[in-house]
Order: C-alpha cells, then structure tokens, then sequence
C-alpha cells in the first residue's frame, strides 16, 4: 500500500518557476510557512535547465525606465551574482540557493500534483494530493491558501472550476490586425556549436513535415537569430496547422529546422561545421487554462493604460497577435508604456482560497499572452504571495481583499517592498518625510557632464531625449565634427501624454548649415515656447557624415533614440519610428553631448520627497555634482516639531533602463554602479548633536529598509560615502515611519 505524508502550511505554492518562486519569498518574507511544489527536479520553469527560454524580449514597452523592482529585482541580482558561468546550470543553481536560505519555506521538488479535495460546498480548496518520486509516496498538502504558478492553469483545472482553454479564434479574428489565425503553436529551444570540423546531416525519416512549411516569421526569426550569433541558444519556433498536433514535440522541431539549415537553406555552406549541442526536450504552447476572477484582462485594458483601484503589480509582456510567436517578440506589439493588473484578475472567483499568477489569471487569450512574459509574471506571483500572507494575519478571505476599504493595506505593504503597482503616486499618510524640509550638500545643475564625454558616434538620424522645467527653450549646443559641409535638418517634439517616453506633437522644425571642421560646439537656434513640463526630444535629419559625441553614464532623462530598422526583433513597434539605445551590461544608458539654454535645474533634493521612484514624465530623483567622495555627500531632513522614527526606507537610483539579458551569460560585475555602496544614517538629539545609528558597507541593493529602536528626532541625515563605481550619488525616495 502507497504510504501518506501529511503536510501542513499556510500557503501552499504550486510550480517553481520564476512567479511561483516570487510568490513563495514573498509570503515566506512576510511571516508565512510556506511550501513550494514541483514536478521537476529543477526549478525555474520555463527560463530553467528544462526549458530554455529566454527571460525577456527585447522591446516589450516604448517606456524606458521600465525594469521590474522589488523581490524580482532582488532575486535577479542574486542569479548574476552567483551564476558565474553564466548558462542554465549555473542560474538553476542559483535559484535553488535563494529557496533554501528562506527559513519558513519549504521546497519540494519531483512532487507531482494529481488531484483536488474541495470543501463540501465545493468553494474552496482543502488540500493537494501529490505523488514525490524522491520520497517514493503520496503527499497530501494541507493549508488556508493556494497559489497557481503551473504555467498551465493546474490547480483550477483539477478543481474544476469555469474558465477558457488555449487561444480563443474569434478573440484574434476580432482584432484589427488580424486576417487569420493560427491554432496551433509550438517552440522550443536548441543550442548551437560550431565544429572543428564539418558534419553533415542526415534527415530523420520520422519527421512529418518539412521546415519551409512553416510559417515565414518563424522561418526569418530563426535564420537572424542565426546570423547575430551562431554559437548558443536559440529559440526554434512553428506556427501553423499541421497534422496529428499531439506527436509533434520538441525533436521533431528541432531536427526539421536542423535538416532545413544544414541541407537546403542559403546557409548550408557556412553550415557545414554547426552542429546541434542540446535542446530543450519541452516545448511551449498556448494550451494554458485560464480560471475565471472577479475581472478579465483584455488587450483594451493594456493597451489604453487602463487604472484599476485594485492593481498590485504592473506588467509589460508586449501585446499578441495572429501570426506572433511564442519565445520570441515577432510579430508582437509593444506597449506605450507598462500596464496595471488589478487583483481581481489574481483571484478566483469560483474557489475562495485560490489564487492566480501569470498565464493563468483571469485574462483573455490574448492577455494571456502578455502574462507569459517571466517579469511580468513574476510581479503577479510577488503580489499574491503578500496579500496571502495578509490574509493570514488578517483573517479574512482573498476577496475581502478586493473592497475599497481594504486595498489599500495591500498597497502599501507592496509600497512597502518597493514592487510598483501603478503609476500613480501611492498617497503614503504614513510616511514622515514629505512633512520635512529637505537639502543637499550639492545638487547637478545641468545634465552634460564633461568629464564623461565619451567616443564618437556617427548617424543619419536620431532622437535625443531631454526634460524640461523651463517655459521656453531658446538655443541648443551639440557637440560634433564633420569631414564634409552639409545641411542639416532638425525638430523639436514634445513628449506624448501618459507619463510614457514617446516623443508626440512638433514644437518647432528648422535647418541648419554644417561646415567641415574639427569637433565644436555647434549652436542650434530653436526659441520653442514649452507647453508643458517633461520629456521633450531633439530630432536631428541628414546627418550622414558627422560625427557626433557620446556622453557615457548620462543623468537619467537624457537619452539616445536610433531609428527601427537598427533593432531587428521583429517586434511591430506603432508608436515610434525611433526606439531607445539602451545599456546590455549594468550600466547607465548613453546620450549625446548637448547643452540646453536657459539651463534645466532637474535634480534637487525636493524630489527624493514627492513619492516617486521612477522617472514618469520627469526623471523625479536627486543627483549630487560630480564628486570623488573625498567629502562625503548628503541628504539632510529637518522637521519643525519632534517625530518618532523606528524605520527607514531608501530607494538608490539602480538604473531602471538597464535589463536583465534574455539568456544567461557571465555578467563579470554585475552590481550595478549607480546603487550607493556605502552610507550611513544620523538622528539630531536634543542638543543639536548628531548621532550616527545606522552604517552599510559594500551595499548592492537598489532598495534598502532599516528597522530599529524608535528615536525622537527633528532631523535626520543620510551621508553617502561611495557607490559602486559611479562618480555622483543618486537617490529616488526617502521615506520614514513612526
């Protein structure tokens, strides 16, 4: 007879992979015992050793400072900073390390779920049963709340509950792009090597059908991920109807697309010495089951920006068309800016103690689509996994949750956290600082840095961004050089609506005659009346043959915009000819050398104050002058009457523009040089004395929260020492707590 283990928790989690990962720390994090199941024996699902998938796609939002914060941000740094080999193996690892130094969580892995007890009313979850091939028995999960982080809508489907199965036809015919659907899709990954010596290739007589049926976007796809780079991943992808669905898998994909490569394509003869090292032995599919919430997510939601007085967390997974594929972002429309997914979609509507992550929530076909997307994922996984836990400590059901009343402590916990949930400023009543006057011990003036300006870039058209406070713009100053005289043309846009990084409506437009030269400010005459404050972006035309200057760790607002065609993803991008030019490393992004006159005062110490942390139409942060921190730089807080502080929270300016790589790889230093590494905190006494009670060094963290005994202070400052490399502080929000 099968023996029964019974375990007992507060939360039971079911998949390991990146969402369910962030639903179980987070849980755990916030006083919960939780268990984590999973069927294989590695972790990390779909961007796991099993799998192969890429992390993100390139492109997903027009938005440029959009990479997730909180725990994701967190377990990120964790991977790149002990996967040194950089692949799956080393990120596997990596992950599994993070699970087991989590006191409350409990990880059990090759545990695999076959059935659901429900309550007698049928409305709620009792327990999983699961069979562990490790421990060779029946394991019977006992606890208040479930998750769902299969990936594949598990747990509602063996609870039986209403929903919608695989891609919905007539959601897709009824787009406006749309002219046919696709019911059947598939991928998979394969990696490459290249041979010291050629190997032919003999096709399998098993195959059913040839790579040139498949459709040409999958086709394209595979042969420029191909010519980037030959040696590594890539994703192997179908799309189309072919016969006996059911046995078509991942060989199958992969030897036909192999088959094609090596012995008809156009690149048979360079082909010769490639051979096939591994591939995923899964493949990926639409074949998820989507449980029905109190709210479905449809494509209008994400792509009008639409509010929801219930959003926990903020996804920008790009939008799904008739023809896109599935690991990769062709065919797929990015987003103006990231979207708002309210905890309605999260929750269950028919099962009281169910919740929902990613492709499995309370979302159209479509959406569903744009939940696959692993951070965007992940951000629904850290939001359930905290309203979980305060459901626990308050003793109420998740749909409690969902009243107007009760939002809000969910919201601020995540506030709390530093995870982003809208773009809206969360009104904080708690935190201290915003009742504070507030200075620095210097501020940046102006956001060209001479000290960084870097090598020449040439181009014929580009966009540059830049923030404006002024009313008016009179003249701008380019630092160039040119071998030929030319004119050229140029534009002034004022940003698009919506707190987004798209440049809209022309401001101004002119020309202007370029002589040959050697490298020198170049005045370009603009006398443009600002509508209003925010992004605005310098458009220079015909500029073939100059050379301009690149300014390297920019100040966070300017940046460079190169035209589409420079970005091959495949990604339908309708609201730009241009996209952003953004750092592949842990870096600051880069912009050209450009003076503004009158000179945009963007930085103070005021902003650290406003309830941001991240630009929106403006980059809302404090940066000091440029320093060696040979003298320490600093943030003072002075209130008119005495308050009670037992807690700190600072969010560093951890470069939001830069992400994390699609796949693996060895990132050398991965701690990001913006982040301060060194700092410590004082209190003002009675006496006008200051005391130092908090001291960090050899910080990477992009937010750090200080909990200690209660002080009675009218002051505090915080005294920056050093970052992790570079050469001005740079601070987003400060917040403090009786």
């Amino acid at each position: 007879m099968l023996k029964s283990v019974s375990q007992r928790s507060d939360i039971v989690v079911v998949g390991a992979g990146l969402s369910g990962i962030c639903a179980a720390l987070s849980a755990a994090r916030e006083g919960a015992v939780v268990n984590l199941i999973e069927s294989r024996l590695t972790v990390g699902g779909k961007i796991g050793q099993d799998f192969l998938s890429p992390y993100d796609l390139e492109g997903t939002t027009e938005y440029i400072y959009k990479r997730e914060t909180g725990i994701l941000d967190e377990v990120m740094h964790f991977i790149y900073s002990e996967n040194l080999e950089g692949n799956y193996a080393g990120q596997e690892r990596a992950l599994r390390n993070l699970i087991s130094k989590e006191e409350r969580l409990n990880l059990f892995i090759d545990t695999h779920l076959f059935s659901v007890n429900l309550t007698e009313r049928k409305d709620e979850i009792e327990s999983v049963i699961s069979f562990s091939n490790s421990l060779g028995s029946k394991i019977i999960f006992r606890a208040k709340y479930f998750v769902d982080c299969t990936g594949k809508g598990v747990l509602g489907q063996f609870a039986e509950v209403p929903g919608e199965k695989g891609i919905n036809i007539r959601e897709y015919e009824e787009s406006s792009a749309s002219s046919k659907s696709f019911q059947f899709r598939l991928a998979t990954s394969m990696e490459v090597a290249i041979s010291d010596s050629p190997k032919s290739f003999r096709c399998p007589f098993w195959l059913p059908f040839r790579w040139e049926d498949n459709h040409k976007s999958a086709q394209i796809d595979l042969l420029e991920s191909l010519n980037r780079n030959v040696e590594g991943i890539h994703n192997v992808e179908w799309l189309g109807n072919v016969k006996n669905e059911p046995d078509i898998n991942s060989a199958v994909l992969v030897w036909s697309a192999w088959d094609y490569l090596k012995n008809r394509s156009a690149l048979k003869d360079a082909a010769k010495n490639w051979i096939v090292r591994n591939f995923s032995p899964h493949c990926v599919n639409s074949d998820v089951f989507r449980c029905f919430g109190h709210y479905t997510l449809e494509p209008e939601d994400l792509e009008s920006g639409k509010q929801f007085y219930d959003s926990v967390a903020m996804g920008r997974g790009p939008i799904d068309m008739n023809d896109s594929l599935l690991l990769s972002p062709r065919g797929k429309v990015s987003l103006a800016r990231p979207f708002e997914i309210p905890l309605r979609s999260l929750i269950s509507k028919h099962i009281k103690n169910l919740f929902l992550t990613g492709v499995q929530a309370s979302v159209t076909s479509r959406v569903s689509s744009s939940m696959s997307h692993p951070p965007t994922a992940s951000q629904t996984g850290s939001a359930v996994g905290v309203a979980a836990a305060l459901c626990i400590k308050k003793k109420i059901l998740p749909k409690t949750l969902l009243k107007k009343e009760r939002i809000g402590a969910l919201q601020h916990r995540l506030s709390r956290l530093n995870q982003s949930f809208s773009f809206n400023i969360f009104e904080d009543q708690d935190n201290l600082i915003p009742r504070s006057r507030v200075n620095s011990s210097s501020s940046l003036k102006e956001s060209l840095l001479e000290s960084q300006i870097d090598e020449k870039i040439c181009f014929e058209k580009a966009l540059i961004q830049f923030s404006t406070i002024t009313d008016k713009i009179d003249e701008i100053f380019l630092l160039l050089e040119s071998d030929h005289e030319l004119e050229l043309e140029y534009r002034i846009l004022e940003g698009a609506n919506g707190g987004n990084t798209i440049p809209g409506h022309c401001l101004f437009t002119s020309s202007i005659k370029i002589s040959s030269g050697a490298a020198r400010w170049e005045r370009f005459p603009v006398a443009v009346k600002i509508r209003s404050k925010g992004w605005h972006y310098l458009e220079i035309l015909n500029a073939k043959g100059v050379n301009f200057y690149k300014i390297r760790n920019s100040p966070v607002g300017s940046c460079l915009f190169l035209p589409l065609k420079n970005f091959r993803s495949g990604l339908i991008n309708p609201y730009s000819q241009y996209s952003p030019f953004l750092p592949d490393e842990p870096n600051l992004s880069e912009s050209i050398a450009m003076q503004i006159s009158p000179r945009q005062e963007l930085y103070f110490p005021g902003n650290v104050k406003n309830g941001k942390s991240r630009p929106d139409s403006l980059p809302n942060l404090w940066i000091s002058d440029e320093t060696d921190f040979r003298y320490p730089e600093f943030l003072e807080f002075h209130w008119d009457e005495k308050v009670k502080i037992s807690s700190i929270d600072i969010v560093w300016d951890s470069t939001l523009e830069f992400l994390y790589p699609s796949r693996p790889k060895s990132l050398g230093k991965p701690i990001i040089p913006s982040i301060v590494r060194d700092y410590k905190v004082y209190y003002k006494d009675e006496n006008e004395r200051w005391h130092e009670f908090i001291c960090v060094n050899r910080n990477e963290k992009g937010f750090c929260s200080h909990h200690f005994q209660s002080i009675l202070t009218h002051g505090i400052e915080i005294e920056i020492l050093m970052t992790n490399g570079l050469n001005r502080a740079q601070v987003y929000e400060v917040r403090a707590y009786s």
